[in-house]
């Protein structure tokens, strides 16, 4: 994980969104924050400033230019490299037999080069310097001054439902077995949200939380995403997905959900195309389901999750990996291609960032899957925000889908962020 060159901070003291928060105004940064609370999956944190060269990619040929890019790349460890996100439609850039690309307001990839950081180890609680970079000054944070309109779906209740019977008709049809259907939410925001996205991650967060700026464009990002699309360790070749598929608010006992059989079916089956995915750069006879179906609490859910490894063929690289595998499969379908053909019929708008993916991309990987995603679009400083936010949520649909259920799951995902919104204030400390 560690380059040859990090240095131990034994006198930094704080969490990583306390360290984040405190970060100079001035200059943009880059934030990956796990919450800590699992010392394998969410062990470390990585906070960078957001200067360093740009990587920025539209149109057809997005794929191409990254691969181009990547090749100068050699390096075996998480840092230095690029953090940043890879939106959903890159998967029609690579695959472009399933529809055009539509125009969309976030480019397909946006990157950062970053070779200077602070890294947290929450399992040892200890924070390192990567390319001699120095600490800011860490003091306790009033509460963000942050005011959010109530989430309003753009498209309305029936607009999703009706997307569910047609996805459950093509089921029936024999076009696919599973489609993830999506809902777009939209809200008015104004003040500090810096402050208010570090606070969200720092109470609540996700296994793969994330805040990363570009504030030349007033485009900012915040996932708390619980899933992990991609672990990639150079030196080893080892390959690591955890798809979910499953969700119960957290009040319901976690019994009802592994008993659910149309949830086991979900899972199982994206489970089995992350197998394959993995199986086309993978060596023969390495990949390992390691965990077809348990069960994890995360912020407001319970949710189930599948974990399948390999062990990448000599020469592939981390491009040959995406075009394998993005996007992620539990957000996509069974068979995938033609579930995307069909997302992109019934979904009236480009989900970018959203159902993407987030986080370092290099030899060395560690990308989540771009869920419980709020894009923020407006005006460029992140302390004096005016602009609009996105938050989107998502259900696999399969045959046995009800979709007034499906609709009440979609709500059930919005609860990690309306219950920050809800909130008074945003303490840091």
């Amino acid at each position: 994980m560690l380059p040859s060159n990090a240095k131990p901070l034994p006198h930094l003291q704080a969490t990583p969104a306390q360290v984040a928060a405190s970060w100079t105004q001035e200059q943009p940064i880059v934030a990956l924050i796990g919450n800590g609370k699992h010392a394998k999956w969410s062990r470390w944190s990585i906070i960078a400033p957001a200067t360093g060269e740009r990587l920025s990619l539209r149109g057809t040929d997005a794929m191409e230019k990254l691969r181009s890019r990547m090749q100068e790349n050699t390096g075996t460890t998480l840092l230095p490299n690029w953090i940043g996100y890879l939106g959903y439609e890159l998967g029609l850039a690579i695959e472009p037999t399933i529809a055009a690309l539509p125009k969309q307001d976030w480019p397909l990839v946006d990157l950062v080069w970053c070779d200077k950081a602070l890294v947290h180890d929450a399992k040892n609680d200890a924070w390192w310097s990567i390319g001699g970079l120095e600490a800011p000054h860490v003091v306790p944070k009033e509460s963000a001054d942050f005011i959010c309109s109530p989430l309003i779906d753009e498209n309305g209740d029936a607009s999703f439902t009706n997307a569910v019977k047609s996805a459950i008709e093509y089921i029936h049809a024999g076009d696919i077995f599973q489609a993830n259907i999506t809902r777009r939410f939209t809200a008015n925001v104004e003040g500090n949200i810096r402050g208010a996205a570090l606070s969200m991650l720092g109470n609540q967060g996700g296994w793969f939380g994330a805040w990363i700026e570009f504030p030349d464009e007033g485009r900012f990002l915040l996932s708390m995403s619980p899933e992990l699309f991609l672990q990639v360790n150079a030196q080893t070749g080892e390959i690591i997905t955890r798809p979910m598929k499953g969700t119960r608010p957290e009040q319901d006992a976690p019994e009802l959900l592994l008993q659910s059989d149309k949830d086991a079916a979900e899972l199982h089956m994206i489970v089995d195309l992350m197998r394959n995915d993995l199986g086309r750069i993978c060596s023969f006879g390495s990949i390992d389901v390691r965990h077809a179906r348990s069960i994890e609490k995360h912020p407001t859910v319970w949710q189930c999750v599948g974990e399948v490894r390999g062990k990448l063929r000599e020469g592939a690289t981390m491009c040959d990996v995406l075009e394998a595998t993005f996007p992620a499969g539990s957000i996509t379908g069974v068979p995938k291609i033609r579930a995307m053909q069909i997302i992109e019929e019934l979904e009236n708008s480009p989900r970018g960032p959203y159902c993407g993916a987030i986080g370092i991309l290099g030899n060395s990987s560690m990308l989540n899957v771009g869920i419980r995603t709020a894009l923020f679009s407006g005006s460029q400083d992140p302390a004096s925000f005016n602009g609009n936010m996105k938050y989107s949520t998502g259900c696999g649909i399969v045959a046995e889908s009800d979709p007034i259920a499906e609709l009440e799951e979609s709500e059930v995902k919005t609860y990690i962020l309306k219950s920050l919104l809800k909130s008074p204030a945003f303490p840091l400390t």
